[in-house]
């Protein structure tokens, strides 16, 4: 009995001896500090009431403002825009007009068909576009003009009354005109233009009558000539669009244009008028898709 009593007092020596060597190899942890809030961002102050509104600030210099303009706004009106087809009086009455100083005039001369019998048939050409449909697809902006009906008129041999009334007079209805601009920047931070697309779409409307027979025996296909004289037509529209819009001067006079627009625009941003002599110092510009983002200080 004493030898029992004995042996569960070491039992309980041991197991008091290992719960304090084990308190021993864990120690208590140390209390945690709180988490430190997350500094908001300090709040502009309240704009009283009649203050005038506070231009946007970049993350540029103090006082830096940055604006975005979108290429439509800088090409100009597009209700101003057309395509003119015509060359009954001078091969130089086409003519097109796509926005600030991008316009000229494209030499399109008639066409000529020569008959077996020596004789000559001609085909003038006429129409005029609605104002452009415009787009932005991707880093080009598109404008679309639809000529309703181009009228190809004819005349056999001469220009009398009866020549006139020789030949059929064709159409073609619905001709598409796409222009397709991207816009880029100039040395001075300035928006211009880098290059462009033109592509001419239609088909001409086969007349009631199309092959006229005259001293008997030699026939004029009035309508195969105006499907050819259409197919000259459309090179010679986009390449001379091509041409008169890559030229130096005229895109001189556009950037001179667009000048005086973004100047005018950032200052009033900035609220200061722009009949003043102020300037403006752009610090970077880039275009996002078809926008023109500018960041720039004002200058007295």
């Amino acid at each position: 009995m004493c030898i029992s009593r004995s042996l569960i007092g070491i039992t309980a020596g041991l197991v008091f001896s290992s719960s304090v060597a084990m308190a021993q190899v864990f120690p208590p942890r140390l209390p945690q500090p709180a988490p430190t809030p997350f500094p908001m961002p300090a709040q502009p102050p309240a704009q009283m009431p009649g203050q005038p509104a506070t231009p946007q600030q970049s993350g540029g210099p103090p006082g830096a403002i940055t604006k975005a303009i979108p290429f439509t706004v800088i090409l100009g009106d597009p209700t101003k825009s057309f395509i003119q087809l015509g060359n009954m009086r001078s091969p130089l009455d086409t003519n097109f007009s796509l926005g600030r100083g991008l316009a000229g005039r494209i030499a399109l001369e008639k066409y000529t068909h020569e008959s077996g019998n020596g004789q000559k048939s001609f085909i003038h050409v006429t129409g005029a576009s609605n104002p452009p449909i415009v787009t932005t697809e991707g880093v080009e902006l598109r404008l679309q003009f639809i000529i309703p009906v181009i009228q190809f008129k004819t005349y056999y041999k001469d220009y009398s009354g009866e020549g006139d009334s020789a030949l059929s007079d064709l159409v073609a209805e619905k001709v598409l005109v796409d222009v397709f601009l991207t816009p880029t920047i100039d040395q001075r931070g300035l928006p211009t233009y880098h290059s462009l697309r033109i592509a001419v779409t239609g088909a001409v409307k086969e007349a009631e009558k199309c092959t006229h027979f005259f001293d008997v025996i030699f026939p004029v296909n009035i309508c195969k000539a105006t499907v050819e004289y259409f197919k000259q037509i459309q090179p010679a529209l986009e390449n001379g669009m091509r041409e008169l819009l890559l030229q130096p001067q005229t895109r001189m006079q556009f950037e001179q244009q667009v000048f005086q627009l973004v100047r005018a625009d950032l200052l009033a941003k900035a609220g200061i008028n722009p009949m003043s002599p102020a300037r403006i110092e752009i610090l970077h510009s880039e275009f996002q898709g078809t926008d023109f983002v500018v960041t720039y200080l004002p200058r007295p």
